[in-house]
Protein backbone atom coordinates (compact mmCIF):
# COMPACT_ATOMS: atom_id res chain seq x y z
CA UNK A 1 0.00 0.00 0.00
CA UNK A 2 1.60 3.59 -0.87
CA UNK A 3 0.20 6.75 1.28
CA UNK A 4 1.39 8.88 3.44
CA UNK A 5 1.33 9.24 7.08
CA UNK A 6 0.63 5.03 7.06
CA UNK A 7 3.84 4.58 9.67
CA UNK A 8 7.16 5.34 11.52
CA UNK A 9 9.25 8.14 9.33
CA UNK A 10 11.96 5.33 9.00
CA UNK A 11 11.28 1.61 7.88
CA UNK A 12 10.62 -0.92 10.40
CA UNK A 13 10.42 -4.93 9.32
CA UNK A 14 8.79 -7.25 11.36
CA UNK A 15 9.94 -10.58 12.88
CA UNK A 16 8.45 -13.41 13.89
CA UNK A 17 5.98 -13.27 16.90
CA UNK A 18 6.07 -16.01 19.99
CA UNK A 19 3.73 -18.02 18.41
CA UNK A 20 5.18 -18.58 14.90
CA UNK A 21 3.00 -16.43 13.16
CA UNK A 22 3.74 -12.36 11.03
CA UNK A 23 1.79 -10.28 13.70
CA UNK A 24 -1.23 -7.81 12.45
CA UNK A 25 0.20 -4.86 14.11
CA UNK A 26 3.25 -3.24 13.51
CA UNK A 27 4.95 -0.27 15.05
CA UNK A 28 1.45 1.07 15.46
CA UNK A 29 0.12 0.22 12.13
CA UNK A 30 -2.64 -1.95 10.81
CA UNK A 31 -3.99 -3.19 7.52
CA UNK A 32 -7.13 -4.91 7.21
CA UNK A 33 -9.19 -6.15 4.26
CA UNK A 34 -13.54 -5.70 4.85
CA UNK A 35 -12.34 -5.86 9.26
CA UNK A 36 -10.25 -8.83 8.57
CA UNK A 37 -6.77 -7.70 9.75
CA UNK A 38 -3.84 -8.67 7.63
CA UNK A 39 0.24 -9.62 9.21
CA UNK A 40 2.60 -6.88 8.35
CA UNK A 41 5.50 -7.86 6.57
CA UNK A 42 7.16 -4.15 7.04
CA UNK A 43 5.42 -0.39 7.30
CA UNK A 44 6.80 3.11 6.79
CA UNK A 45 5.08 6.47 6.41
CA UNK A 46 4.69 6.38 2.76
CA UNK A 47 4.53 2.16 1.95
CA UNK A 48 3.35 -1.01 4.49
CA UNK A 49 3.27 -4.67 3.08
CA UNK A 50 0.66 -6.74 4.20
CA UNK A 51 -0.84 -9.76 2.99
CA UNK A 52 -3.88 -10.38 1.88
CA UNK A 53 -5.77 -12.54 4.29
CA UNK A 54 -7.35 -15.67 3.11
CA UNK A 55 -10.87 -15.15 4.73
CA UNK A 56 -11.35 -12.56 1.94
CA UNK A 57 -12.66 -14.79 -0.19
CA UNK A 58 -15.74 -15.42 2.13
CA UNK A 59 -15.98 -11.73 3.26
CA UNK A 60 -16.07 -10.47 -0.14
CA UNK A 61 -20.01 -9.60 -1.42
CA UNK A 62 -20.50 -11.63 -5.00
CA UNK A 63 -23.80 -10.70 -5.99
CA UNK A 64 -25.62 -7.27 -6.38
CA UNK A 65 -23.79 -3.72 -6.43
CA UNK A 66 -21.03 -4.01 -4.43
CA UNK A 67 -20.34 -7.88 -6.60
CA UNK A 68 -16.22 -7.65 -5.86
CA UNK A 69 -15.57 -4.48 -3.56
CA UNK A 70 -13.51 -5.06 -0.76
CA UNK A 71 -12.68 -2.22 2.26
CA UNK A 72 -8.94 -1.79 2.81
CA UNK A 73 -8.06 0.56 5.95
CA UNK A 74 -4.80 1.07 6.92
CA UNK A 75 -4.17 2.42 10.49
CA UNK A 76 -1.33 4.50 12.17
CA UNK A 77 -1.65 5.30 15.92
CA UNK A 78 -5.35 5.18 15.64
CA UNK A 79 -5.92 7.53 12.46
CA UNK A 80 -7.50 5.78 9.67
CA UNK A 81 -7.48 5.62 6.32
CA UNK A 82 -9.66 3.58 4.11
CA UNK A 83 -9.79 3.13 0.39
CA UNK A 84 -12.64 0.56 -1.87
CA UNK A 85 -10.71 -2.03 -4.18
CA UNK A 86 -11.90 -4.21 -6.96
CA UNK A 87 -11.48 -7.85 -6.11
CA UNK A 88 -14.14 -11.21 -7.42
CA UNK A 89 -12.90 -14.28 -5.56
CA UNK A 90 -15.31 -16.24 -8.03
CA UNK A 91 -14.15 -15.11 -11.31
CA UNK A 92 -9.95 -15.08 -9.62
CA UNK A 93 -8.97 -16.98 -6.78
CA UNK A 94 -5.68 -17.06 -8.12
CA UNK A 95 -3.86 -14.29 -9.68
CA UNK A 96 -0.31 -15.22 -9.67
CA UNK A 97 2.48 -12.62 -9.99
CA UNK A 98 6.71 -13.27 -9.94
CA UNK A 99 8.70 -11.29 -7.94
CA UNK A 100 11.62 -9.30 -9.65
CA UNK A 101 14.66 -8.49 -8.06
CA UNK A 102 13.87 -4.32 -8.23
CA UNK A 103 10.97 -5.24 -6.50
CA UNK A 104 9.12 -3.26 -9.37
CA UNK A 105 7.39 -6.63 -11.02
CA UNK A 106 8.95 -6.07 -14.41
CA UNK A 107 12.67 -7.28 -15.55
CA UNK A 108 14.77 -9.89 -13.46
CA UNK A 109 13.22 -12.65 -11.96
CA UNK A 110 13.95 -13.39 -8.29
CA UNK A 111 15.11 -16.59 -9.02
CA UNK A 112 18.00 -18.99 -6.95
CA UNK A 113 20.18 -21.00 -9.40
CA UNK A 114 20.20 -25.00 -9.41
CA UNK A 115 23.03 -24.56 -6.44
CA UNK A 116 20.48 -23.40 -4.13
CA UNK A 117 22.85 -19.92 -3.19
CA UNK A 118 23.50 -17.64 -6.30
CA UNK A 119 20.58 -15.21 -7.73
CA UNK A 120 20.39 -15.55 -11.32
CA UNK A 121 21.70 -12.48 -13.15
CA UNK A 122 23.49 -11.50 -16.45
CA UNK A 123 26.77 -11.72 -14.40
CA UNK A 124 25.40 -15.64 -12.91
CA UNK A 125 22.69 -17.25 -15.53
CA UNK A 126 21.63 -20.56 -15.36
CA UNK A 127 21.95 -23.55 -18.31
CA UNK A 128 19.48 -25.19 -20.28
CA UNK A 129 18.41 -28.47 -18.36
CA UNK A 130 18.92 -26.50 -14.94
CA UNK A 131 16.58 -26.79 -12.27
CA UNK A 132 15.57 -22.73 -10.86
CA UNK A 133 13.53 -21.56 -8.22
CA UNK A 134 11.12 -18.53 -8.62
CA UNK A 135 9.17 -16.83 -6.31
CA UNK A 136 5.93 -15.55 -6.26
CA UNK A 137 2.25 -14.41 -4.79
CA UNK A 138 -0.90 -14.66 -5.25
CA UNK A 139 -1.49 -18.79 -5.22
CA UNK A 140 -4.63 -18.37 -3.62
CA UNK A 141 -6.11 -21.23 -1.39
CA UNK A 142 -3.45 -23.92 -0.43
CA UNK A 143 -3.54 -27.61 0.85
CA UNK A 144 -3.20 -27.68 3.75
CA UNK A 145 -5.50 -25.05 4.17
CA UNK A 146 -3.13 -21.54 4.32
CA UNK A 147 -3.01 -19.79 8.22
CA UNK A 148 -2.17 -15.69 7.65
CA UNK A 149 1.30 -15.25 8.80
CA UNK A 150 2.16 -18.66 9.08
CA UNK A 151 5.88 -19.90 8.05
CA UNK A 152 6.16 -22.73 5.64
CA UNK A 153 6.65 -26.17 7.31
CA UNK A 154 6.31 -29.84 6.07
CA UNK A 155 3.65 -30.69 4.96
CA UNK A 156 4.02 -27.72 2.70
CA UNK A 157 1.52 -26.11 1.43
CA UNK A 158 0.40 -27.00 -2.63
CA UNK A 159 -1.73 -24.61 -4.35
CA UNK A 160 -4.91 -25.68 -5.42
CA UNK A 161 -4.83 -24.44 -9.12
CA UNK A 162 -2.64 -26.31 -11.23
CA UNK A 163 1.43 -24.71 -11.80
CA UNK A 164 2.80 -24.42 -14.98
CA UNK A 165 5.91 -22.28 -16.35
CA UNK A 166 6.50 -21.14 -19.93
CA UNK A 167 10.47 -20.09 -20.18
CA UNK A 168 11.68 -18.73 -23.99
CA UNK A 169 7.69 -20.06 -25.28
CA UNK A 170 8.47 -23.18 -24.46
CA UNK A 171 6.69 -25.30 -21.49
CA UNK A 172 9.23 -25.91 -18.40
CA UNK A 173 9.02 -29.13 -16.38
CA UNK A 174 7.49 -28.42 -12.61
CA UNK A 175 9.49 -30.69 -10.24
CA UNK A 176 7.80 -28.38 -6.96
CA UNK A 177 4.82 -25.49 -6.31
CA UNK A 178 4.16 -24.82 -3.20
CA UNK A 179 4.92 -22.80 -0.06
CA UNK A 180 8.85 -21.43 0.38
CA UNK A 181 10.52 -23.24 3.40
CA UNK A 182 10.67 -21.17 6.43
CA UNK A 183 8.59 -18.55 4.49
CA UNK A 184 5.41 -16.59 5.29
CA UNK A 185 2.10 -17.90 3.70
CA UNK A 186 1.42 -16.52 0.54
CA UNK A 187 4.82 -17.00 -0.78
CA UNK A 188 5.16 -19.64 -3.20
CA UNK A 189 8.52 -21.46 -4.66
CA UNK A 190 8.35 -23.18 -8.10
CA UNK A 191 11.54 -25.80 -8.84
CA UNK A 192 11.63 -25.36 -12.76
CA UNK A 193 13.82 -27.35 -14.94
CA UNK A 194 14.84 -25.26 -17.66
CA UNK A 195 14.29 -26.82 -21.13
CA UNK A 196 16.52 -27.48 -24.28
CA UNK A 197 16.05 -25.89 -27.48
CA UNK A 198 15.11 -22.14 -26.32
CA UNK A 199 17.06 -18.80 -26.74
CA UNK A 200 19.96 -17.67 -24.39
CA UNK A 201 20.38 -14.15 -23.35
CA UNK A 202 19.70 -11.75 -20.40
CA UNK A 203 16.30 -11.18 -20.70
CA UNK A 204 14.76 -14.48 -21.63
CA UNK A 205 10.72 -14.31 -20.83
CA UNK A 206 9.46 -16.37 -17.84
CA UNK A 207 5.59 -16.79 -17.47
CA UNK A 208 3.67 -18.76 -14.60
CA UNK A 209 0.34 -19.98 -15.68
CA UNK A 210 -2.45 -21.36 -12.83
CA UNK A 211 -5.64 -23.73 -13.87
CA UNK A 212 -8.15 -23.91 -11.36
CA UNK A 213 -11.79 -24.64 -10.80
CA UNK A 214 -14.34 -21.83 -11.38
CA UNK A 215 -18.33 -20.87 -12.04
CA UNK A 216 -18.69 -20.23 -15.53
CA UNK A 217 -22.18 -18.82 -16.26
CA UNK A 218 -23.70 -20.90 -13.26
CA UNK A 219 -21.82 -23.99 -14.13
CA UNK A 220 -18.74 -25.52 -13.14
CA UNK A 221 -15.88 -25.38 -15.45
CA UNK A 222 -11.99 -24.31 -15.30
CA UNK A 223 -10.48 -20.90 -15.63
CA UNK A 224 -6.61 -19.73 -15.97
CA UNK A 225 -5.00 -16.56 -15.03
CA UNK A 226 -0.86 -15.56 -15.65
CA UNK A 227 1.87 -13.62 -14.09
CA UNK A 228 2.57 -10.11 -15.73
CA UNK A 229 4.52 -9.77 -18.71
CA UNK A 230 8.15 -8.25 -18.93
CA UNK A 231 9.62 -10.78 -16.11
CA UNK A 232 12.88 -12.55 -17.18
CA UNK A 233 15.95 -14.99 -16.23
CA UNK A 234 19.42 -15.02 -17.52
CA UNK A 235 20.31 -17.51 -19.72
CA UNK A 236 23.95 -18.76 -20.75
CA UNK A 237 24.72 -21.03 -23.61
CA UNK A 238 25.17 -24.62 -23.23
CA UNK A 239 23.72 -27.60 -21.29
CA UNK A 240 23.71 -28.51 -17.52
CA UNK A 241 26.39 -30.14 -16.12
CA UNK A 242 23.90 -31.66 -13.33
CA UNK A 243 25.79 -34.29 -11.49
CA UNK A 244 24.17 -37.58 -10.51
CA UNK A 245 22.79 -38.02 -14.16
CA UNK A 246 22.55 -42.27 -15.09
CA UNK A 247 22.90 -42.22 -18.81
CA UNK A 248 25.33 -44.62 -20.47
CA UNK A 249 25.57 -48.70 -20.59
CA UNK A 250 26.72 -51.17 -17.66
CA UNK A 251 27.29 -54.64 -17.65
CA UNK A 252 27.41 -57.17 -14.53
CA UNK A 253 28.67 -60.45 -14.50
CA UNK A 254 27.91 -63.46 -11.95
CA UNK A 255 28.70 -67.27 -11.04
CA UNK A 256 28.77 -69.23 -8.28
CA UNK A 257 29.92 -72.80 -8.00
CA UNK A 258 27.61 -73.82 -5.46
CA UNK A 259 23.96 -73.32 -6.40
CA UNK A 260 25.50 -73.80 -10.26
CA UNK A 261 24.24 -70.55 -11.60
CA UNK A 262 26.03 -68.37 -14.11
CA UNK A 263 24.59 -65.45 -15.74
CA UNK A 264 25.09 -61.97 -16.86
CA UNK A 265 23.31 -58.67 -16.66
CA UNK A 266 23.14 -56.21 -19.72
CA UNK A 267 21.82 -52.72 -19.56
CA UNK A 268 20.78 -48.97 -21.16
CA UNK A 269 20.16 -46.47 -18.86
CA UNK A 270 18.85 -43.15 -20.13
CA UNK A 271 18.20 -40.02 -17.69
CA UNK A 272 16.40 -37.24 -19.00
CA UNK A 273 15.68 -34.41 -15.59
CA UNK A 274 14.44 -36.63 -12.85
CA UNK A 275 13.11 -39.65 -15.32
CA UNK A 276 14.75 -42.79 -15.85
CA UNK A 277 14.25 -45.78 -18.36
CA UNK A 278 15.90 -48.21 -19.53
CA UNK A 279 16.45 -51.86 -20.87
CA UNK A 280 17.87 -55.08 -18.84
CA UNK A 281 18.73 -58.15 -21.02
CA UNK A 282 19.11 -61.40 -18.28
CA UNK A 283 20.93 -64.48 -19.93
CA UNK A 284 22.73 -67.56 -18.61
CA UNK A 285 21.81 -70.48 -17.10
CA UNK A 286 19.25 -71.34 -15.65
CA UNK A 287 17.09 -68.72 -17.29
CA UNK A 288 16.90 -66.02 -19.60
CA UNK A 289 14.78 -62.70 -20.00
CA UNK A 290 14.57 -58.96 -20.39
CA UNK A 291 12.67 -56.01 -19.49
CA UNK A 292 12.06 -52.64 -19.54
CA UNK A 293 11.58 -50.07 -17.15
CA UNK A 294 11.13 -46.43 -16.06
Amino acid sequence: LYGSALGPSSLVAATVGSDGLYDTQLAETTVSFNGTPAPIIYTSATQVAAIVPYEITSTTPTSGPQTGQITVTATYQGESSTTIEKFIPLIMPSAPGLFTLDSTGQGQAATINQDGITLNTATTPAKVGDVISLYATGEGQTTPAGVDGKLAAPPYPKPNSSVSVIIGGTPAQVLYAGGAPGEVAGLMQINVQIPGGIQTGNAVPVVLQVVYACDVGGYGGTCSASSQAGVTISLAPGTSSTPGNMTGSWQFTAQSSIFGLSFSVTGQIAQIGNNVSGQLAISGTPCATSAAFN
